[in-house]
């Protein structure tokens, strides 16, 4: 009974999503409209609505769920179309050249929108779907709509990637660009020879279009990510910064782990590259990853001065204490508003992995010679194991940055088994099998860890007449002199300032 409750609810929304938007898309027309019109109208619009949900259930979608992803692209889908209507009620019917191309500004900037939050694919397959209703209603000409469909289909790929404030620049200056050309193009074909002041209005009038729609999309992106609890490239970019007031805690309270997560968010964005995964993802979620180890830093090896305090603690308990830094990362996410992306990476970067060390250690104290499923629970982390390919990259590049740090440098043959043992490892833990890694992508990602890894970790010479653990007796002619309680400038033996003079 319930289930069916449900039906019938998921039933009516649709309904009234299209209801309104053949309402939308017949706004222009003189109601009250013929009951066929609008009925074939409101079926059409149901076969949309229908037509995205399936799509969106058979495409990865990152950074937020399908459901979530279907409403935002109705959203400006439906706050587009509506745009439309009121430009065409200001312009007028009999101007469809010159400043009828300001109707293509809400189209455009209805795919850069949708571009930045779900990627370009998702944005071009919204953006031929709302063109294809906007012509079977009549709503627009069919030079206008061919100008926006093509001026949205370079916008979607001009916000991408969008990751500083020159790069908004850019995609307005393409997108001008484009829309100009277009605009030239289709009337030129439409206009006399001796017309040629309605080809540079109407590529002005472009221009200008591509200006208001990327206004359009600059505002549309912080009210949306506010709105749906989704996150641009360009956001992710902000988190990473070392001002950011949890990144500053984790610098000053855990060193160690920062500078870990460092060189993490270095190997997996590399490696995203490698196999076309999000690499700003990557790297926001590695910065993040570890945040929980600053409540208790002195339990991990990276952050640990002097004897190690898990040499006096029972093996489970040393356990728990690890494991329990995912948990107290997921309360700072909670705390710090971070978006669910960077939760999803904090929760999921160990996946459920067994914490080996104290788990051997346990089996060595119990005198047990192999594994014990009875206990092994107890050195396992909670999970869930990855969800994403980009959750999956900071899952490897957590543990081959740490078992790195196991090998003496310059070992390249020892470097690249023990890589190649942490990714079969996770594999045959089971630890990738929810997420849409392959054996390809695996290859790729073990060698792009290796790449990274060979430039982390290059050789330096030893100069030959310094050595920093030796006080020079007589190497120097200068003996420097410093009073930590003077605010004067160095001199030297002979009382000179510091300032160079000729000898």
């Amino acid at each position: 009974m319930a289930q069916g409750g449900r039906v019938a609810v998921q039933g009516l929304k649709l309904l009234g999503a299209g209801a309104l938007g053949a309402f939308l898309l017949l706004a222009h027309n003189s109601w009250p409209v013929p009951p066929l019109t609008l009925s074939g109208t409101v079926l059409i619009t149901l076969f949309a609505l229908v037509l995205t949900r399936f799509h969106l259930r058979h495409t990865p979608v990152t950074g937020t769920t399908p459901h979530q992803a279907e409403k935002m692209i109705w959203l400006v889908a439906f706050g587009s179309i509506g745009g439309i209507q009121l430009l065409t009620r200001g312009i007028g019917d009999h101007q469809l050249l010159g400043i009828g191309f300001l109707l293509t500004a809400p189209l455009v900037a209805q795919a850069m929108l949708a571009s930045a939050l779900l990627g370009p694919a998702l944005s071009v397959f919204a953006l031929t779907v709302v063109a294809f209703l906007l012509g079977v209603s009549g709503t627009l000409p069919v030079t206008v709509l061919a100008a926006s469909w093509l001026a949205g289909a370079v916008g979607a790929h001009a916000v991408n990637p969008l990751k500083q404030r020159s790069d908004l620049l850019r995609a307005m200056s393409i997108q001008a660009l484009a829309l100009g050309l277009i605009a030239v193009c289709i009337s030129a074909g439409a206009v006399g020879r001796d017309q040629i002041s309605i080809v540079a209005s109407s590529a002005g009038w472009a221009a200008l279009a591509a200006i208001i729609a990327t206004s359009i999309f600059w505002l549309g992106v912080a009210v949306l990510e506010k709105l749906f609890d989704i996150i641009s490239d360009w956001s992710l970019l902000e988190l990473c910064s070392p001002d950011h007031p949890l990144l500053r805690d984790l610098m000053l309270r855990a060193p160690g782990t920062y500078a870990h997560s460092v060189i993490v968010g270095n190997l997996a964005e590399n490696a995203a590259r490698a196999i076309g995964a999000n690499p700003v993802i990557c790297r926001a979620m590695a910065y993040f990853h570890d945040v929980g180890k600053m409540n208790r830093p002195s339990y991990f090896i990276e952050n640990q001065v002097g004897p190690n305090i898990h040499d006096s603690m029972s093996p489970t308990v040393s356990a728990m204490t690890i494991a329990a830094h995912v948990r107290d990362g997921l309360d700072l996410a909670k705390q710090y508003k971070l978006p669910p992306i960077i939760r999803d990476g904090i929760a999921q970067h160990h996946g459920t992995t067994l914490i080996r060390y104290f788990f051997d250690r346990a089996l060595a104290q119990s005198g047990e010679q192999g594994p014990d499923i009875t206990i092994e629970q107890f050195f396992r982390y909670e999970g869930p194991k990855p969800q994403t390919r980009e959750a999956a990259i900071l899952h490897l590049a957590d543990s081959v940055e740490a078992v790195s740090r196991s090998v003496d440098r310059g070992d390249t043959e020892n470097l690249e088994i023990a890589v190649l043992r942490v990714i079969e490892e996770r594999r045959a833990d089971g630890q990738l099998d929810e997420c849409d890694l392959t054996f390809r992508d695996l290859r790729a990602i073990h060698q792009s860890f290796m790449t990274s890894l060979s430039a982390i970790r290059h050789e330096r010479i030893v100069y030959p007449d310094s050595d920093p653990y030796e006080t020079p007796s007589h190497s120097s002619n200068l003996d420097l002199q410093l009073d930590r309680n003077s605010s004067e400038p160095l001199r030297t033996e002979a009382g000179a300032s510091d300032t160079p003079r000729a000898v």
